[in-house]
């Protein structure tokens, strides 16, 4: 694979279907799987771009995080502080 390709960005989606199922898109080709197996690729994906990352010398760190983001209502996140006094959201007066 030349370095031009490796270079190049790659449009991809996920989204949860109503069924459950997870919709993976890569540059427009899309395939549908039920979350286990969504699971399985998303742990094999991240072994092996680790693999990958050391193979090619990069010994730096990096912090990724995931958030769900809500519409919660003020009034959710004053019962989200009473239940958890640590929650994000626990200084919102």
């Amino acid at each position: 694979m030349s370095a031009t390709r490796l270079l190049q960005r790659t449009r991809f989606a996920v989204r949860i279907l109503p069924t459950n199922e997870i919709e993976l898109t890569f540059n427009g080709q899309g395939v549908i799987m039920d979350y286990d197996t969504a699971n399985r690729v998303a742990v094999m994906l991240r072994g092996q771009a680790r693999i990958a990352k050391r193979s090619a010398g990069d010994v730096s760190t990096k912090v990724i995080g995931f958030a769900h983001l809500t519409d919660a209502t003020l009034d959710e996140l004053e019962a989200q502080r009473t239940r958890d006094g640590t929650a994000v959201f626990s200084r919102i007066r």
